[in-house]
């Protein structure tokens, strides 16, 4: 197996999950691919059927409005034709219609609107008497071309050449009705010869309204558009919805007006439409409401024409709108690839985690918003297409950036493992949290300034030589369990342990400015300690232990000793060599410190001068101090 390390402290290198150059051919081939792609899928069924819907959202966000006046609808309801029958004969609806028009005409309507077909001839005095009634007012016939053939009313209606409208509608996709047709007129045999051109039939209502725009109809189109009341409507075009059924529009029911019990004021001047309200045959999905009449529809259409308020559909036709999408789903990818270069270390998760959250809701919600808002004012923007984009480049980028984030956190559990597995008995937990946090400190070899202290038993050879192995095995464990804490507490190093010897530096792998202070304080704590083993001895019946500890200050070499396959961060140098020679010279178990040890920890210790000794191995003698065993 081959080993990824090649030094004694490749193990600490920060190793990238993905190189500098990958990174950034990540960052930016990959969002924009994934722009591409979010870009065709504004073209797929499942976005164009959420888009529609989203539409229907947005009218229900921004909520009914307030309808105009003078646009009112004369519902043809089950009551009125209960109540308009004569005894048990069938109501034929001329003979009631007749009188409406008359009232409603006579009330001072500007047009009168007919949603209903009259193609077919029924009783020929209804006939005759519902001609009258056309031919003495402003009245607006339905036609239609269904079924591959063109609906019109019957000659007898058209005698006197009233106004025809086509009420043809095309509902989108999912079978809403949402839009105007996709021709906004109907071109009919003319009588005399010809074509005669028949508008929409809201278009020709509305006409009404604005008596100055009743020019000829064949000047109202230019291409496919219509222009109407100084508006001007697109086929295909989105239809303002104002209100539904019931959320505002002034109505009558057909009784009330064929039997003239209505407020002339309601009616004067203006547009009135006739339609059924409760034939199955003429029900539309409409935004706004569940199932509404058709008359319903043509009724905001005139509403939409009156004031003024026109979609910009611009950034929802195709092209603009996979533009939007795969620029929108650009930047969405730029930075969810691309987090990685902004939040590194072991905190990365929390702040992937926070790109997750402040993504979604500065990308998606975002523009959420943004196409509600902008729908308010009059602007259709796509929604479905740029969500399903960005939700593609964010989903894909976050979620390789959660995989890199991992595969990275892994190699960082890697290494606080072998630095745990390094340091982990020989430092405090303190010190190796604060390893674990900056590795960099124990990665090069740096000379410093430490205290080295040496811990030896004293008479150990003889105790070792009289008693079996396993005897001094435990007697040595329990040893070092009692004293090795006091290293710890003062947040020594504990280098070695080497037979009975016990070897703890200060000042590494931190720096430590108070480093003599801590290994005087340390042999103090290990005195303390061993006084509570031999008490413990004792009352087993055991012989009491000695130690001798030896500590000297100066500059020493710290770092990773060893091969690639194994190695140990320890301490070498003049100090230590002092320190361990000063040591052996604590025959009587005493705490000798050098004289660089006595400049350093100040007068808060019981110390003494002890004697000056040739060490050797220094050239100059050396002046060495004992300290008490008393807590400073």
């Amino acid at each position: 197996m081959t080993d990824p390390f090649n030094s004694a402290t490749d193990y600490l290198r920060d190793r990238p999950v993905l190189t500098r150059r990958q990174t950034w051919m990540l960052g930016l081939f990959l969002p924009l691919i994934l722009a591409l792609a979010g870009a065709a899928l504004t073209t797929q069924d499942w976005v164009r059927r959420i888009e529609q819907a989203s539409i229907d959202w947005r009218f229900s966000a921004v909520g009914p409005r307030r309808p105009p006046p003078n646009v009112v609808i004369v519902e043809i309801d089950e009551a009125s034709r209960e109540n308009l029958k004569r005894g048990d004969r069938l109501l034929n609806l001329r003979e009631p219609l007749a009188s409406a028009i008359d009232h409603l005409s006579q009330a001072g309507a500007a047009v009168i609107a007919l949603d209903l077909y009259l193609s077919d001839r029924t009783d020929d005095a209804a006939d005759a008497r519902l001609a009258e009634a056309i031919a003495g007012a402003d009245v607006i016939l339905a036609a239609a071309y269904s079924g591959g053939r063109t609906k019109r009313a019957h000659p007898i209606f058209l005698a006197s050449a009233p106004a025809e409208g086509d009420i043809s509608v095309e509902s989108d996709s999912d079978g809403v009705l949402r839009r105007l047709p996709s021709r906004l007129y109907l071109d009919v045999p003319a009588a005399g010869g010809g074509i005669e051109r028949l508008p929409h039939f809201p278009l020709m209502a509305a006409m009404y309204l604005v008596k100055s725009d009743q020019v000829e109809v064949a000047r109202m189109f230019e291409g496919g558009r219509a222009h109407v009341a100084g508006r001007t409507l697109a086929p295909r075009a989105l239809v303002d919805f104002t209100a539904a059924q019931g959320q505002g529009w002034t109505t009558l029911t057909f009784e009330q007006a064929a039997t003239n019990q209505f407020d002339p004021l309601m009616v004067k001047d203006a547009i009135i439409l006739v339609g059924e309200s409760r034939m199955i045959a003429d029900q539309f999905a409409m935004p706004l409401a569940g199932v509404d009449p058709g008359v319903y529809y043509h009724a905001n259409v005139i509403a939409q024409i009156l004031s003024g308020r026109i979609f910009d559909e611009y950034w929802a036709s195709e092209l603009p709108a996979q533009g939007l999408a795969a620029v929108l789903a650009l930047l969405a990818g730029l930075v969810a690839w691309n987090q990685q270069r902004w939040f590194t270390g072991r905190r990365g998760g929390y702040y992937l985690a926070a790109i997750v959250i402040g993504g979604v809701s500065l990308f998606l919600l975002g523009w959420t918003l943004v196409c509600f808002a902008m729908f308010h004012r009059g602007v259709l923007l796509p929604l479905a297409g740029p969500l399903a984009a960005m939700g593609l480049s964010l989903g894909t980028g976050l979620v390789a950036q959660w995989l890199i984030q991992n595969a990275r956190t892994r190699r960082l559990m890697e290494r606080n493992r072998r630095i745990e597995a390094l340091f982990g008995q020989s430092v405090s937990e303190n010190v190796l949290e604060a390893l674990r946090a900056d590795p960099q400190t124990i990665m090069q070899t740096h000379v410093r300034e430490v205290s080295v202290l040496f811990c030896d038993l004293r008479s150990y050879t003889s105790v070792a030589e009289e008693r079996p192995p396993e005897d001094v095995a435990a007697m040595l464990n329990e040893y070092f369990t009692h004293i090795a804490p006091a290293v710890f507490e003062n947040d020594g190093f504990l280098d070695k342990f080497v037979g009975d010897a016990l070897m703890a530096v200060y000042s590494v792998p931190l720096a430590q400015a108070d480093h003599a202070d801590r290994a005087v304080r340390t042999a103090i704590a290990i005195k303390r300690r061993l006084a509570d083993l031999n008490r413990a001895r004792a009352a087993r019946g055991e012989a009491a232990l000695s130690c001798g500890v030896g500590i000297h200050s100066g500059p020493a070499a710290a770092g990773h000793i060893g091969t690639r396959r194994r190695s140990n961060y320890s301490v070498i140098g003049h100090t230590v060599n002092l320190a361990a020679r000063i040591e052996k010279l604590t025959s009587h178990g005493e705490i000798l410190i050098s004289q660089e040890v006595r400049d350093r920890i100040g007068d808060g210790y019981s110390v003494r001068p002890w004697r000056t000794v040739e060490v050797k191995g220094v050239q100059e003698a050396q002046q060495l101090f004992v300290v008490g065993a008393e807590e400073p």
